[in-house]
């Protein structure tokens, strides 16, 4: 998936009131019906809020995506410490 252009989601019905979204084959979030409109959750459980309608709520998942996509990308493991306390190589030994 290209951080500049992700895939878009495919919206699914999974229950009455419940949808999930996919990327690709990556989940992506749902939203069920709550109380008082539709809850938005992202693809880590993160809450992002209720809305009034499920377009709204969808569209948050949506824009929530593109915002974690666009972050600047993690190192894929942090550097490794030495016993003095000094950083070491990040591979192993040759």
């Amino acid at each position: 998936m290209s951080l500049l252009h992700p895939s878009p989601l495919s919206w699914r019905q999974a229950d009455l009131d419940v949808y999930v979204a996919t990327a690709g084959s990556d989940y992506a979030g749902f939203v069920g019906a709550a109380t008082s409109g539709y809850e938005a959750q992202g693809p880590l459980g993160e809450n992002l809020g209720v809305h009034a309608s499920v377009d709204a709520a969808q569209a948050a998942v949506d824009g929530h995506r593109v915002r974690v996509t666009d972050s600047v990308p993690r190192r894929p493991r942090p550097l490794r410490t030495r016993r003095s306390g000094t950083h070491g190589r990040i591979c192993g030994p040759t």
